[in-house]
């Protein structure tokens, strides 16, 4: 929501200077590029240098050396470049001051082409508060109108003879409620923090971890209390770990996240959430979920979530960026939620299903590549994913390598069925062959979707939204338990 205070005529003689981070655009360019060098030892072990010895003008200089964003990709807001815009038709003057490093601010007015001139952070002088206001004043020509959205622009709020608010925090708001007759502009937050968060922790990728249950189902225990209580409690840990981990992949994500056709709405790519709040809400969320399983479930589970919570943030920081083995730690990822499932419940998990999880979800990950390689330029076959090591004219490929995986865990399925274990375990053993063509018919069904570009982003949350998939998945259900509990005597005739 934008709301334009005061008239043109009681501005339009203003010199109008405008902050970048957090007005300009949404969210902090020093922030996000300390978290996106986070997984480069050396550039951050450079970063931390240029702080001991230049303080922050230091590490913000470093950064923009090391990790300077894509300024085309930044999320400007709309609202501050209409007003921008209409002060250039008056004949005023727009400047941009920011704290952020001064090489960054200059990309960014080259590339807006808006700005009269800018300033920013020089090493030795980090252009913050007063020393911003400062900065402005040797320029100014005359009164002049400021566009900011912290309290560190108070001082400049108070010397500046109209003044605009974009999304301020508490403090700012505070200042604007006691001055309301110098406001120019008022814009809010287009989403709320908590909304932001919430849709940062992707609460609907919960259902994944209904995983943990599977050992429970093939054991047959689900009717115990204590047994499905663990489950549940399995599921709450996992749950809450994911999203920590969901988190933290975000932030380490967000300048190749802006450049995909979707997850640059994801809300640290969209400067939805900062990533002071990210890394606190994440250290909450991980450290929460490992001292429950602790403490609630056994030891044996605590050490699975904590096994679970290191590979996938080695996945994050590094595996990812290496082609085959960030697809098995794809599938090792979700393999794992079933081996966390036994542990909870103490339910051995059966060597059958482990082998036919691995090579189900290294199908799916193969999927999930295959996706991402389709979205590039066929006529470009030296284009890369970003952060990942995959071309364009690796496709088919990838392709024949998931495949050829849903094959694997297919024959896997059939053999299980064919084995001793399940004519012990079942009343009706031969009533699980229904179940191979079916994963037959759901596995290739996928691919062909795939190849159609009918899945979207993540082969796991289309299986969880797609009808056909839960027709299957229910039917499958209903099979191993009446195979289980059912007998059928065939008769000879």
């Amino acid at each position: 929501m934008s709301k334009i205070v005061s008239q043109p005529s009681q501005t339009n003689a203003l010199d109008l200077f405008v902050d970048l981070d957090g007005t300009l655009i949404a969210g902090d360019i020093a922030e996000e590029s300390l978290a996106h060098v986070a997984r480069d030892q050396k550039a951050l072990l450079a970063a931390i240098r240029a702080y001991f010895s230049g303080g922050l003008a230091g590490i913000k200089r470093a950064l923009a050396i090391s990790a300077a964003p894509d300024v085309t990709t930044l999320p400007y807001r709309a609202e501050v470049l209409d007003y921008i815009r209409t002060a250039r038709t008056e004949g005023r003057r727009v400047i941009l001051a920011t704290a952020a490093d001064i090489t960054v601010a200059r990309a960014v007015a080259d590339h807006l082409g808006l700005f009269d001139d800018v300033i920013g952070t020089e090493p030795g002088r980090n252009l913050k508060g007063e020393a911003k206001l400062k900065a402005i004043e040797a320029i100014a020509q005359g009164p002049f109108e400021y566009l900011g959205d912290s309290t560190a622009d108070i001082p400049i709020w108070k010397a500046a003879q109209k003044s605009g608010f974009v999304a301020p925090s508490g403090g700012a708001r505070r200042h604007m409620a006691s001055e309301p007759g110098s406001v120019s502009l008022h814009v809010e937050k287009d989403v709320s923090t908590l909304g932001a968060l919430m849709k940062a922790m992707r609460p609907h990728q919960w259902a994944k971890n209904v995983l943990v249950f599977v050992p429970v189902l093939f054991a047959h225990e689900y009717v115990y209390l204590e047994v499905m209580l663990a489950g549940l409690m399995a599921f709450v840990c996992f749950s809450l770990c994911a999203s920590g981990v969901y988190l933290i992949n975000d932030m380490a994500d967000i300048q190749a996240d802006r450049k995909h056709a979707t997850k640059h709405k994801r809300p640290f790519a969209a400067g939805q959430l900062s990533i002071r709040l990210g890394i606190v809400a994440a250290s909450a969320l991980l450290g929460g979920a490992i001292l429950i399983s602790f403490l609630f479930v056994n030891v044996l589970f605590g050490l699975v979530l904590t096994g679970y919570a290191i590979l996938t943030t080695a996945y994050t920081f590094c595996l990812k960026r290496f082609s085959t083995i960030d697809v098995v730690a794809l599938s090792l990822l979700y393999t794992v939620r079933i081996l966390a499932g036994s542990a909870a419940t103490l339910l051995m998990p059966s060597p059958w299903l482990l082998s036919y999880s691995l090579f189900f979800f290294l199908s799916l990950a193969y999927m999930k590549r295959y996706i991402e390689l389709d979205g590039l330029n066929p006529t470009k076959e030296d284009e890369r994913l970003p952060s990942r090591n995959y071309y364009a004219s690796e496709l088919q490929l990838v392709m024949t390598f998931g495949i050829a995986n849903g094959a694997l865990s297919i024959l896997t399925l059939a053999q299980y069925v064919n084995s001793t274990s399940v004519n012990v375990a079942y009343a009706t053993p031969y009533m699980l062959w229904l179940i191979v063509p079916i994963m037959m018919f759901w596995t290739y069904r996928s691919w062909t979707w795939a190849s159609r570009g009918k899945i979207g982003d993540d082969p796991v949350v289309f299986a969880l939204k797609d009808q056909i998939s839960r027709i299957c998945v229910v039917t499958i259900l209903l099979i191993i338990i009446t195979a289980r509990i059912l007998p059928i005597h065939w008769g000879v005739s």
